[in-house]
C-alpha cells in the first residue's frame, strides 16, 4: 500500500473528528430537538459537563462511545491483516463487547448483542446479520481508513464484510456503501460534488450484496434531496431533518442526516460537529459521522485544540488503537 502522505494527513483528520464528534454528541444524545435548544440555546460548540447531560452523567466530560470504540477495534484489526475479514469482523466486536463493558455501559443494541451473542453461541455470523439500525453506518470508517488505495468494488465488498455479522441487511448496507463510498472519495482529495456522487452510485450497489430488500426509506434519495437544498437557515434545516425525517437510529435517518450536515458545514469539520451535537436524536453518532467526513474532504478538522486534547486524553488507550 503506498498512501500518499495527504492521504494520510486526511485519514488523521477523519480519525480524530469522528471520535471528537462522538464526545461532543455523547452529551445530548437521544435529547429531543426542543430540549437542546431550550437548555442550550447557543447549540453545542464544546464538551458539557456530566451534569449537563440528560443520559449520560456517569461518564467522564470528553468521552467517546461505542462509535469510535468499534472503529477503534476493527480498524487496528484490519490494518494489522491488511483486508477486512468475517473472523477480524467478528473477533474485533467480541473483543470490544468484553474490554470496555459494553453490556454493562449500554452501549451495544440489541440487534448487535442478539447477534454476536449466537454466534459465541456456534452461529454462522453469516445467519446472524438482521440488524436495519445505524450499528453498521457508525462501523464504515474502518473498513475505510485500513487501505486508502482499495478499488471502489474492494470497498462495497469490505463493507458488506464489516456489517456481515449484525447488520446484514439492505438498509444498513445501503447506508454505510453511500458513506464508504462518500468517505473513500474524501481521502482522495475529491471535490464536494465527488463525494456525493460516489455515495450515490455507491450506495444502492452495496445494498444490492444484501441477501434480501427491506421495505425502507431510501438513504441515497435523502442525500439526493438534501443536496437539492441549498442554503438553509439552521432552524429550517433542523425541521427538515429531525422533524420530517427524523434522526433516530435507523440506518436513513443517520445517514440523511450526515450528509446534509457535511453539505451544510462548507468544509468545517467543527461546524458538522456542532450542528450534528445539537440537531438532537442519535446525536453522537451524526456529530461522528459528518464530523469526519467534512474532515476528510477538507483535508483538516478544525475543531479546536482543547477539544482534540481532552478527548484524546480521557480516551487515550481508544485513540491510541485508532493510531493518532
Amino acid at each position: 500500500m503506498s498512501t500518499s502522505a495527504d492521504t494520510q494527513s486526511r485519514i488523521r483528520a477523519c480519525l480524530a473528528a469522528f471520535a471528537c464528534g462522538d464526545a461532543l454528541g455523547m452529551a445530548t444524545e437521544f435529547m429531543t430537538r426542543a430540549d437542546i435548544a431550550r437548555r442550550f440555546p447557543g447549540g453545542i460548540r464544546d464538551l458539557l459537563r456530566a451534569e449537563d447531560s440528560q443520559n449520560h452523567g456517569d461518564l467522564v466530560p470528553g468521552s467517546v462511545t461505542d462509535d469510535t470504540e468499534q472503529v477503534a477495534y476493527l480498524l487496528e484489526r484490519y490494518r494489522s491483516r491488511g483486508a477486512v475479514t468475517v473472523s477480524d469482523t467478528v473477533e474485533g466486536l467480541l473483543a470490544w463487547v468484553r474490554e470496555t463493558g459494553a453490556v454493562e455501559k449500554h452501549y451495544i443494541g440489541p440487534s448487535s448483542l442478539k447477534a454476536l451473542t449466537a454466534i459465541e453461541n456456534g452461529a454462522d455470523p453469516a445467519t446472524t446479520g438482521g440488524g436495519t439500525t445505524c450499528g453498521g453506518i457508525m462501523r464504515t470508517p474502518a473498513a475505510v481508513c485500513f487501505d486508502p488505495d482499495q478499488t471502489m468494488d474492494r470497498l462495497r465488498e469490505n463493507v458488506r464484510i464489516a456489517l456481515l455479522p449484525t447488520h446484514n441487511t439492505s438498509e444498513a448496507l445501503e447506508a454505510a456503501g453511500c458513506y464508504g463510498a462518500a468517505l473513500l472519495t474524501a481521502l482522495r482529495g475529491g471535490t464536494v460534488a465527488e463525494v456525493i456522487a460516489a455515495a450515490l452510485e455507491n450506495g444502492p450497489l452495496t445494498a444490492a450484496l444484501a441477501p434480501w430488500q427491506g421495505c425502507a426509506a431510501s438513504s441515497a434519495a435523502r442525500i439526493r434531496e438534501a443536496a437539492s437544498w441549498g442554503d438553509l437557515s439552521r432552524e429550517e434545516l433542523f425541521h427538515r431533518l429531525y422533524d420530517l425525517w427524523g434522526t433516530g437510529l435507523p440506518s436513513a435517518d443517520v445517514c440523511g442526516a450526515v450528509f446534509a450536515l457535511f453539505l451544510a458545514a462548507k468544509g468545517s469539520a467543527y461546524e458538522a460537529i456542532s450542528l450534528g451535537a445539537s440537531l438532537g436524536g442519535d446525536t453522537d453518532t451524526i456529530a461522528a459521522l459528518a464530523g469526519a467526513l467534512t474532515a476528510a474532504q477538507a483535508g483538516e478538522s478544525d475543531v479546536p485544540d482543547p477539544i482534540w486534547d481532552r478527548v484524546r486524553t480521557v480516551n487515550a488507550g481508544i485513540i491510541g488503537r485508532l493510531g493518532l
